[in-house]
């Protein structure tokens, strides 16, 4: 039969395996918020960068095809798809342009709000999308359905490491 104090020593000894436990669970829940708080930032830096790259260019051109046209293939170029224009994309991309055009153009009614129809009827055009952001949003979410990775991971490049020369 244990003593009084192996029976003392091995419930202190549960109590430290129990809070060994629970420390490397608290550890493991820190480091996947952290991981998600790092993913989140980086995410909206670069939605930042992409819609502000967009934004800046349909302000400098006041014909919206054009506009659109430059602001995607902006966009593309941006990712590392497409050297040129839109037509180096394959027919993959067809739907992820289907999504982005509405969003580009939307960014380009905003910066020439009183844009008239091409066919000079004089009665502004309506974007098909009020909110460019909230519109980008519904994309990624898609995006990532349908492809299975998160749209704005596309903009990580890898860089090998670079060795270090000293002199």
């Amino acid at each position: 039969m244990p003593s009084a104090a192996d029976t003392l020593i091995a419930r202190l000894q549960a109590d430290c395996t129990a809070a060994e436990a629970n420390e490397r669970a608290v550890r493991a829940e820190v480091e996947a918020q952290l991981k998600e708080a790092e993913r989140a930032r980086a995410f909206a830096w670069r939605r930042l960068s992409a819609l502000g790259d967009m934004a800046r260019l349909a302000a400098l051109e006041p014909d919206r095809e054009i506009a659109v046209e430059r602001q995607l293939v902006a966009l593309f170029r941006d990712i590392g798809w497409i050297d040129g224009g839109l037509d180096e994309l394959g027919e993959g991309a067809r739907p992820l342009l289907d999504w982005l055009r509405p969003i580009a153009e939307a960014l380009h009614a905003a910066a020439f709000p009183a844009d008239l129809e091409p066919d000079g009827d004089d009665e502004p055009e309506e974007p098909a999308i009020s909110d460019p952001l909230a519109a980008f949003r519904a994309f990624e979410a898609w995006y990532e359905a349908d492809r299975g990775q998160p749209f704005l991971q596309v903009f990580e490049r890898y860089m090998p490491p670079t060795p270090v020369v000293e002199f």
